[in-house]
């Protein structure tokens, strides 16, 4: 599937989907989040579970009420505007943990989220972004805003994608210096090698040792029909925790769950 990368805007953004659910992923599992997920994505992983932020959405769903799963189809593109007064329906900030942005790749859509992140901050949320690690440029005009920062680390083994060594230790080195408090996850599929996962392991190390490396199992998805097994993953860990200092094994919970 080819990637979708929308057309930049600070007044307009598209988007996929807006809930409220639980994370299913990292050291923040089973927190209370709202979630606002953002059209388009330049790259086309293997295992990405969202491939519907990979082809252009007339139409946004959102939750009519928290937890209850009916959507109504809202038209895109949303202004700054729409977006508040249709998170404002999900009750107070105070009711979640933080505010969940995710895609596909939000940071495509950096000049609005320029824009939506102070307006979040003043309304009570904390931002938590989920991002695939490599676009330090455009994270670097957010980041003043951001609380939490999941950040991907790409394996070419599950991915298929290049290696990006070198942007995810920039795009970490911007999270470190400007203190959001940050995670790295790894999706490990069932050809990952451990010259990979030493190599995860380094760029955690020599960037910011003291941040949890989660290895997260692949959820077979599509074109992904087996997952690492089990000794394979603790291999692994033990492999990372020669190099880094926190290294956990997180499944995606909330596909355990059944949850969005």
């Amino acid at each position: 599937m080819a990637t979708l990368i929308p057309i930049q805007t600070e007044t307009k953004a598209r988007l996929v989907e807006i809930f409220a659910s639980v994370q299913g992923e990292g050291p923040h599992v089973g927190e209370r989040q709202l979630f606002v997920r953002f059209l388009g994505c330049n790259l086309d992983c293997t295992y990405c579970d969202s491939p519907e932020t990979k082809t252009r959405q007339t139409n946004c769903r959102v939750e009519s009420e928290p937890g209850s799963w009916r959507f109504e189809h809202v038209p895109n593109p949303f202004t700054l505007a729409d977006l508040l007064g249709r998170l404002s329906r999900f009750g107070s900030p105070k009711s979640y943990h933080s505010i969940a942005i995710t895609g596909g790749e939000p940071l495509l859509q950096h000049r609005f989220l320029a824009r939506l992140f102070p307006a979040l901050t003043e309304a009570g949320y904390r931002i938590y972004l989920e991002t695939s690690g490599e676009l330090s440029e455009r994270l670097q005009a957010v980041i003043g805003w951001v609380d939490f920062c999941a950040m991907d680390i790409k394996l070419p083994s599950s991915s298929g994608e290049r290696t990006m060594w070198t942007e995810h230790r920039e795009f970490l080195a911007v999270c470190r210096r400007a203190g959001v408090q940050t995670f790295a996850k790894v999706v490990v599929g069932a050809e990952s090698t451990r010259d990979e996962i030493e190599e995860c392991a380094r760029v955690v190390a020599d960037t910011w040792p003291d941040i949890p490396l989660i290895l997260q199992p692949v959820t077979p998805f599509g074109p992904v029909t087996d997952s690492p097994k089990f000794a394979q993953m603790l291999d692994f860990q033990q492999i990372a925790r020669r190099i880094a200092k926190d290294v956990r094994i997180i499944p995606q919970m909330h596909k355990i769950m059944g949850a969005l």
